[in-house]
């Protein structure tokens, strides 16, 4: 059978699985028609705000490894356009793109009902097809009360959540995008559940400060000698954004709309096993353009041949229940890694691993590392630490 890659969250087809979150790539209607042109699946618009957006120069900041930034910052603010701009956007995009959803990202004051029934009543009345509430923005607005300081706080947060899910009015699906910047998400994700939310989004970029220029002494980013705490995106939130789906999906159980650390479809994959119908990208979308997406639909489709899925619902939450609490995991029986010796390169690596970070277990038998079952605790660090692969574990499970 062909492979279709389309999916379904809470009612709403996308094409594909793969979104622009509210971010610089959504920063104005030309964007959005582009990239729905290139074919993305949908797009979460720039978050709509009633005060004027004056965003600074000069502020984002990168890490890098060789050729490749592995880790991106950000002091971005919310839409520069007026919200009346952007609900006449939005129809005109849904004119052109019927079939490409269109999700609605609004901020109000977190005293003010009235200001997010507007916000959400445009969107909505523009054609939007579903409706994020920004509770998650870690930089600019968190020390105004709203934003994370919103999403940290699950009074708050409820609060508003019920604002806009008990209006009448509002009838299309209300997703609270959520930090990961809390103690415990599960338990800000159930109090909006029982506020009425629909779905959630999870995550948002985590705060950050990414230090100096050691030559200038100047921090990063620059802004006049002066910087702030921004927002840190990239591969390196993946495994933060995993945690926070992963424990979402298992409770409240509502539909989630994953974000964070997703840098190709394969990425993407991780998520959707989870139980995540869709995943939200922006960092990547930033550093390398929209013509991605031809990319990740293709390494999607690979990973679905490997195992014979002919669409997103066949495998979406298939591993669920592969993340558990840690009092549950399996005790296991010790086995010492297997060496593949025509792989070793002599480098020495796993002897000074284990030497001085684990057990003491390897030595050295005539240029090869010998491993003493007897004293190896089968942690695992030599098989990571190894570039070539020459040292691989067991099942170590009885």
């Amino acid at each position: 059978m062909p492979v279709v890659l389309d999916s379904t969250y809470l009612g709403v087809v996308f094409r594909n699985p793969f979104v622009l979150a509210s971010a610089p790539p959504t920063a104005t209607a030309d964007m959005v028609r582009r990239a729905f042109e290139a074919g993305w699946g949908g797009a979460v618009i720039k978050t709509l705000i009633r005060e004027p957006v004056h965003n600074l120069p000069n502020r984002f900041a990168a890490i890098r490894h060789g050729n490749r930034i592995t880790g991106f910052e950000n002091l971005e603010l919310l839409s520069e356009q007026a919200p009346d701009e952007w609900y006449r956007a939005i129809r005109c995009i849904k004119a052109d793109f019927p079939d490409c959803p269109i999700i609605g990202s609004i901020m109000g004051a977190a005293n003010s009902p009235d200001e997010w029934h507007s916000l959400a009543l445009g969107c909505q009345d523009a054609g939007a097809d579903l409706l994020e509430l920004n509770f998650s923005c870690p930089h600019g607005y968190p020390e105004r009360g709203r934003g994370a300081a919103i999403g940290q706080n699950p009074d708050y947060a409820a609060q508003i959540t019920r604002w806009v899910t008990d209006c009448k009015e509002i009838t299309i699906p209300v997703i609270p995008k959520l930090t990961a910047a809390v103690a415990n998400i599960q338990n800000i994700a159930e109090e909006l559940a029982l506020a009425g939310a629909h779905g959630f989004c999870a995550i948002n970029t985590i705060p950050s400060f990414f230090g100096f220029d050691l030559r200038t002494l100047r921090p990063k980013p620059d802004i006049g000698g002066k910087t702030s705490y921004g927002g840190y995106s990239g591969p390196g939130i993946k495994p933060i954004a995993l945690r926070a789906v992963s424990e979402l999906c298992q409770s409240p159980g509502l539909p989630v709309m994953a974000s964070g650390g997703i840098a190709n479809g394969f990425d993407a994959v991780e998520f959707m096993l989870l139980g995540a119908p869709v995943v939200q990208m922006a960092t990547e979308v930033m550093l390398h353009g929209f013509g991605i997406i031809d990319r990740m639909q293709q390494e999607l489709r690979e990973f679905m041949t490997w195992h014979d899925f002919t669409a997103p619902v066949d495998f979406i939450g298939l591993c669920r229940d592969s993340a558990t609490s840690f009092k549950k995991l399996p005790a296991g029986t010790m086995v010492s890694p297997r060496l593949l010796a025509e792989r070793c390169t002599h480098c020495g690596a796993c002897f000074t691993a284990c030497r001085d970070g684990g057990y003491q277990a390897i030595s050295w038998n005539k240029g090869l590392p010998g491993i003493d079952p007897t004293v190896c605790k089968s942690c695992s660090l030599c098989s990571h630490v190894c570039p070539a692969g020459a040292l691989q574990m067991q099942s170590c499970c009885s």
